[in-house]
């Protein structure tokens, strides 16, 4: 039997099993029921009957605090959330190319920790020994790498804790990050909040659900970067820090105080 064969056979399994539960669950539940309406009706004989009329009220307080409480959607969750489609160029791509740094005194990677995987991106991709491996591509909204082979030999194994091409696929995609299937960047990747020369982006990135995941339709990067331009500047010092940081290997952690040291 293959793996998804029975992979269909556990879940068909679970599923009658768990139906089995609810319905022994449910039996229990109807006796217990009955059993509380009885002490329900005892006990609603001696309440007042301004007590009971207060219970009404107190159901509606707690429907009002439930709501309350469900959390604003994040960065990531309004890029996978699919949006409202617009019109070409853009259809479920939103350009983030003006804005600026909302939270500057934060920094993209916090002192004393490993620096993420979008973090460790923009580093590489502003190394110029790197330049002929992978790159930004013209207009800046997506990354490109130029040759796999040298890609596994060169970075990988300095930069990341595998050396499998296959991982790093694996890894890309789980921070949200598109691969293009045709047209002028086939095969290169992209995301909303990863742009040449603007890494204080990254910091709006995590790690999408599964769920949150959906095939969208491709954006032409070109043409909006004609409507927006992206910028191409030097990379910031944070950047610079970010780089020789990597350097030292995959787990080396980002130096306290780096922004008052020497630079790098």
């Amino acid at each position: 039997m293959s793996f998804h064969e029975r992979s269909l056979d556990e879940r068909e399994a679970a599923s009658i099993v768990a139906g089995l539960h609810s319905n022994n669950n449910a039996s229990v539940g109807v006796a217990s029921a009955s059993g509380r309406n009885k002490r329900s009706r005892a006990n609603d004989d001696t309440v007042p009957n301004e007590n009971r009329a207060k219970k009404p009220a107190a159901k509606r307080k707690t429907a009002v605090v439930a709501a309350k409480k469900d959390p604003p959607m994040d960065a990531t969750g309004l890029v996978f959330a699919q949006p409202e489609l617009k019109p070409a160029p853009y259809f479920y791509y939103t350009d983030h190319s003006t804005e600026m740094d909302d939270d500057p005194l934060t920094p993209i990677t916090t002192a004393g920790n490993v620096p993420t995987f979008p973090a460790k991106m923009h580093a590489i991709l502003t190394n110029p020994d790197l330049a002929d491996v992978v790159g930004w591509a013209p207009h800046g909204r997506s990354w490109r790498i130029l040759k796999p082979r040298d890609f596994e030999i060169r970075v990988l194994p300095k930069y990341f804790e595998h050396s499998k091409f296959s991982s790093f696929v694996r890894q890309a995609n789980g921070w949200g990050f598109r691969r293009m299937a045709q047209g002028y960047d086939k095969n290169a990747y992209y995301h909303e909040y990863f742009l040449r020369a603007m890494p204080w982006l990254c910091k709006k990135m995590r790690r999408p659900k599964v769920a949150e995941k959906k095939a969208v339709m491709e954006p032409d990067l070109d043409a909006i970067s004609f409507e927006h331009p992206v910028p191409d500047r030097p990379p910031t010092r944070e950047v610079l820090v970010l780089r020789k940081t990597i350097e030292l290997g995959p787990k080396a952690r980002m130096p306290v105080l780096w922004d008052t040291g020497t630079p790098p």
